[in-house]
């Protein structure tokens, strides 16, 4: 996972990562699409994303990543 894009959860799915509180929709994105990436993050505990308290405040931008690069992937 790329410096700056950690969170507080992790998880491998098939061969992918995917870091932080990422919504579902981001999740069956990247399934959708299957990228040549290691996987999504969101950095840090927004509100309002999956298991945080409180509605969405602001948009939440998905990564990609690899190594440690990360591209934007989609906003939610």
């Amino acid at each position: 996972v790329p410096y700056g894009m950690g969170s507080c959860h992790t998880i491998e799915i098939g061969n992918y990562w995917i870091e932080g509180h990422v919504p579902m929709e981001a999740v069956e994105a990247l399934f959708e699409q299957q990228p040549d990436v290691d996987g999504i993050g969101l950095a840090g505990m927004p509100i309002g994303t999956p298991g945080m308290p409180g509605p969405q405040s602001e948009p939440y931008n998905v990564y990609l990543f690899s190594d440690q690069d990360a591209q934007p992937f989609m906003t939610l």
